[in-house]
């Protein structure tokens, strides 16, 4: 696969959780559990190789949707 390597770290614990759930996304619970969602996240949309803990290769045109994740929930990132 050719694309970008991404490296990012969350230094905000509290923000670190709301990111983790917009790239990897989460099942959602209502009604004391009566009902589930899945809620997909970015990576389930587009293609990409998670290679260890907070390092992806992404391509280059789902580039900017996940540069721009990374800059709303204030990552540290290195493309």
């Amino acid at each position: 696969m050719e694309g970008n390597i991404i490296v990012y770290r969350q230094p905000s614990s509290s923000k670190s959780r709301q990111l983790s759930r917009a790239l990897n996304g989460y099942i959602d619970k209502s009604n004391h559990g009566k009902y589930t969602y899945e809620r997909d996240g970015l990576l389930d949309k587009i293609p990409h190789r998670k290679l260890i803990k907070g390092v992806f290769i992404i391509k280059n045109k789902h580039l900017k949707k996940f540069e721009d994740l990374l800059k709303k929930y204030q990552a540290e990132y290195h493309i």
